[in-house]
């Protein structure tokens, strides 16, 4: 018999030989009709396209040991920078706020003479010179206006207050002084942020004038001034200066017109603001600690033990060094063109290929977290390839199992 029809006397080969045999058999009922139908259908199965097709691979990125410990160690210092602006702004909100504001004060008076000086008319206006011996008393109005930029959260008071002050006849240096409350410490009504004010006053100017004695020499002049209370600060904003020793004088008078100013607020630690920087501040510093605490312990794992990865490449060197070969660190293979690539699932499938083509198995270390053991022959590059990223759980507990 012809050498080319031997088939090997054993089960398989006797059921590969009727596989074929039903393959090649066409029933005599069957037709060339009969047999388009399933060239037709084949073409539909090469027609489908290689995307759909699902391989079942799945890409696992791997984020390396010294990677993660740099991104910890910029985004701690990314943390405690941001706290840091946070705190500053909580500080700085905490002491003083400056807040601007344009003040303008403005006073008018009119002098209301005794009723036996003049029956006519009782009272004279502004710019006059006056006499001293016909003047019964003076009416003040004092108008006070403000605007700031903001509205405060401190109340500013006012009062009108009245000072005596002697002076000296040769230098006319101060001798004494003498204050008066003529009104109570007001609040200003705030509407916005404006604070307009009117306050009336009659000053007494013959019960002044009465109480000095103009035969000393001494120049005594009456004051009458508005004053603003802005917390320890009391200013003068608007007066009158009446002469009390002159029997004919004239009333100066001074006023604040368009005075651009500033004041300092201290503002709580509870403001809105505050409490949203402080609690922000706290956070970015809580975060930082936890994540100073698991870099931490993160190096000191890897500092002091070893990694599963590190571990399992250790044992395969241990036990197989009789067939294995270390190339040296940083050594990626290079696969010539003509040679075809074999990359296998697991070291047993590299040991089985030792045994098959008696060739020494290549070690080759990456990095400290990859590394290579290749087989080459003179047609094939086999090639296994061991990561940390794929040394998963899952994986510890099969090399278990074994």
């Amino acid at each position: 018999m012809n050498d080319k029809f031997q088939f090997d006397d054993n089960d398989n080969s006797k059921e590969k030989v009727e596989d074929t045999i039903e393959i090649l058999s066409v029933p005599e009922e069957v037709g060339v009709e009969n047999s388009t139908p399933i060239i037709e259908e084949k073409e539909k199965v090469e027609d489908v396209p290689k995307e759909k097709i699902d391989l079942g691979i799945t890409k696992k990125f791997y984020f390396s040991f010294e990677a993660r410990v740099i991104v910890s160690i910029i985004v701690i210092l990314l943390l405690f920078a941001g706290a840091c602006f946070l705190g500053l702004k909580v500080i700085n909100h905490t002491t003083e706020k400056r807040i601007r504001y344009v003040e303008n004060g403005d006073i008018f008076y009119y002098v209301n003479l005794k009723k036996d000086v003049c029956t006519v008319e009782q009272c004279l206006t502004e710019d006059y010179i006056y006499n001293a011996k016909d003047i019964n008393s003076i009416k003040i109005t004092y108008d006070y206006y403000v605007r700031y930029d903001e509205k405060i959260k401190n109340n500013n008071y006012y009062k009108v207050v009245s000072i005596v002050s002697k002076y000296s006849k040769d230098d006319h240096s101060l001798i004494s002084q003498k204050s008066e409350d003529l009104t109570d410490k007001k609040i200003l009504p705030v509407y916005n942020e404006k604070y307009p004010i009117t306050e009336v006053v009659n000053i007494d100017y013959t019960k002044y004038r009465k109480n000095v004695d103009a035969s000393t020499g001494e120049d005594v002049q009456l004051e009458v001034v508005f004053y603003l209370i802005q917390g320890d600060e009391t200013r003068k904003v608007t007066g009158l200066i009446i002469p009390l020793t002159k029997e004919n004088f004239e009333i100066k008078k001074y006023t604040t017109v368009n005075a651009v100013r500033e004041v300092y607020e201290k503002v709580s630690i509870w403001d809105t603001y505050s409490l949203v920087y402080g609690v922000s501040a706290s956070i970015l510093v809580l975060l930082s600690l936890v994540l100073v605490y698991k870099t931490t312990r993160l190096v000191l794992k890897v500092s002091n033990t070893k990694s599963e990865y590190e571990t399992a490449v250790d044992e395969i060197l241990k036990e197989h060094e009789s067939i294995i070969t270390v190339f040296g660190e940083g050594f990626d293979s290079v696969v010539p063109e003509e040679k075809t690539v074999v990359k296998l699932d697991n070291f047993d499938e590299l040991v089985s290929v030792n045994e098959r083509v008696g060739k020494p198995i290549i070690y080759s270390k990456i990095n400290n977290v990859k590394c290579e053991f290749v087989i080459e022959d003179d047609k094939a590059l086999y090639k296994y390839v061991m990561k940390e990223a794929d040394f998963t759980e899952e994986d510890k507990n099969k090399l278990e199992n074994k």
